[in-house]
């Protein structure tokens, strides 16, 4: 089952050995080689101690509100686990790392991660450009098989990325596309229904124009057969 890496920032850290909170995840530490995450980073451990880590393969579960470990000795210090301290110390954080295709092309920056949660293996790299496309345009996804290189300052990717990447909206992409879909129905439903008023309005116009002629008609002043006789004898014959 895959899931964002983000969701497991800020997670309790359960030990089921002893049901006790042993801290929360505030980083993760990835191995470039197998594409992996390799462990969690905690908290520190008193004001002057030293951020610890949770080898990824000692942790039994990731639920919705907390990461189960087997027993408390499974948070150790860097240094006791040479390989996590090499990784730690010789690579950039992924997230927010630059990618770049290998045409020189920049991407954007990893703004997430997709991985299984059994595994731990990365499956994709979810890449933002500038913080207003990010917004009104969205995201791609791009496979973690396209990464040819994980640098210390850049990411690279195959040029042929384009084969398998995938679009991603944001919510608020999404958002302006439901308000300007919902803006066309009712500015459509808008102009139909002041077409109606339009058309019911120069029917009525027509009808009281109508009734008014007619009434002007039947006003008109009747002229008897009497008074044109008079009318008619009144006149001089020469």
């Amino acid at each position: 089952m895959l899931e964002k890496s983000k969701t497991l920032l800020s997670m309790r850290i359960i030990s089921l050995e002893e049901g006790q909170q042993i801290g929360r995840v505030r980083g993760i530490v990835v191995d470039p080689e197998s594409f992996s995450i390799a462990a969690l980073v905690t908290d520190k451990q008193g004001w002057f101690g030293d951020y610890k880590v949770v080898p990824f393969s000692k942790v039994m579960s990731i639920g919705d509100h907390a990461i189960t470990i087997d027993k408390k000795s499974s948070i150790e210090k860097p240094s006791n686990l040479p390989e996590i301290a090499r990784l730690m110390k010789g690579k950039q954080p992924l997230l927010g790392a630059k990618v770049f295709s290998e045409s020189g092309t920049l991407l954007g920056i990893v703004d997430e991660l997709l991985y299984n949660k059994e595994t731990g293996v990365i499956d994709s790299l979810e890449i933002s450009g500038r913080f207003l496309e990010s917004v009104f345009r969205g995201r791609i996804s791009i496979p973690a098989s396209a990464v040819k290189i994980f640098g210390r300052d850049a990411i690279i990717v195959d040029n042929n990325y384009k084969r398998n990447m995938r679009s991603i909206d944001s919510p608020a992409k999404t958002k302006l596309d439901t308000v300007r879909s919902s803006g066309k129905k009712l500015f459509g439903s808008t102009k139909k229904a002041t077409k109606k008023l339009s058309k019911s309005l120069t029917d009525s116009i027509d009808e009281f124009t109508e009734n008014k002629e007619q009434k002007k008609e039947n006003e008109k002043p009747e002229v008897n057969a009497d008074e044109n006789q008079k009318s008619d004898n009144g006149k001089s014959i020469e």
